[in-house]
């Protein structure tokens, strides 16, 4: 079910397009790689090796790979774009990484992604950690310039 995530993944861009910028150039350009090479590592690793679940039918296919090297940057340049600076609202914030897992479900239904050893909500600590992550990436950048 290809349609669902490039359909994400073209509301994402188009949001990134026309959304008040709050990163610079240099900070989407980083991070957009930054997030796509951990999505891509983390994926080929999780899917591949360990088999703990497949994406669209399993296997090495470049449609997916495209996919692992875009959808999840353009989440994570939108979720930077608009993290709050103060610690209690980032916390608040990090509440609606909810959606992630609300969105994995999706693709899980839609058989996108299919679980052998992978249960949804080992799902949850993975999105907290890319969620500290970038916020510390975020900063990393913006106090090394």
């Amino acid at each position: 079910m290809y349609w669902f995530p490039y359909s994400a993944l073209a509301v994402n861009l188009l949001i990134i397009w026309l959304m008040p910028k709050s990163l610079t150039n240099k900070e989407i350009y980083v991070s957009w790689f930054v997030v796509a090479l951990i999505n891509m590592s983390t994926d080929l690793v999780l899917s591949l090796y360990f088999r703990l679940y497949e994406l669209n039918g399993g296997g090495i296919q470049l449609g997916v790979h495209l996919l692992e090297l875009t959808l999840g940057a353009s989440f994570g340049i939108i979720f930077l774009n608009f993290m709050p600076k103060s610690l209690p609202n980032f916390i608040i914030y990090m509440a609606g990484w909810v959606f992630s897992l609300v969105f994995e479900a999706i693709t899980v239904h839609l058989k996108f992604i299919n679980y052998f050893k992978w249960v949804w909500w080992y799902s949850a600590p993975y999105y907290t950690a890319a969620c500290l992550f970038l916020r510390g990436h975020l900063h990393f950048l913006r106090s090394n310039n």
